[in-house]
């Protein structure tokens, strides 16, 4: 890994870090979960830098915020399997199709990824642990409040990093930006 690379990849963890403290918005339905566009930064050095690297910038945002949030240990392997899962698939596919269509796809299939992860750890683990209850009832906590919050924030983070990621894509990649 270069310096470039490198340096990229540090501010974009930072991004992901500072959206994450400054940038909370509670879920109507359920105040516990709360809005934060900090996958936006990871999305933005996957596609620039590769599926690996977005992996990395996922996981260690998810680290460095952990050391300042009150989610505890679930909260941490929640953000990581979340934010690396989106990263590494959006990725693999965005690394086949650079185009404005495979952007899409990748977003669309990363973001099912994290959603399909999430609601797995979420009915199996995360839910039954924090709160005692069967799977059963947590499948239905899951289903009625995580799915929405999660297909939401999907569609909200892929749209600004569809719209972004071009007008941004020459600085990431440590070119001049294009003149029109």
């Amino acid at each position: 890994m270069n310096v470039r690379t490198l340096v990229t990849a540090a501010l974009l963890i930072a991004a992901g870090v500072i959206f994450n403290a400054l940038i909370r918005i509670p879920w109507p339905w359920a105040p516990f979960l709360e809005y934060s566009p900090a996958d936006v930064p990871t999305l933005l050095g996957t596609f620039a830098l590769g599926p690996i690297v977005g992996s990395l910038i996922a996981l260690l945002r998810a680290v460095i915020h952990f050391t300042h949030s009150t989610g505890g240990a679930i909260g941490l392997v929640m953000d990581i399997a979340s934010g690396v899962s989106l990263a590494a698939v959006a990725g693999l596919i965005y690394f086949y199709k650079r185009t404005r269509a495979g952007a899409a796809l990748a977003i669309v299939m990363g973001s099912l990824a994290m959603i399909v992860v999430v609601m797995l750890l979420n009915i199996f683990w995360a839910i039954p642990l924090q709160m005692g209850i069967s799977v059963q009832e947590a499948a239905g906590m899951a289903f009625g409040i995580a799915l929405p919050f999660n297909v939401a924030k999907s569609i909200l983070n892929g749209l600004i990093v569809f719209f972004l990621y071009k007008p941004l894509s020459s600085i990431l990649h440590g070119r001049q930006p294009e003149k029109e």
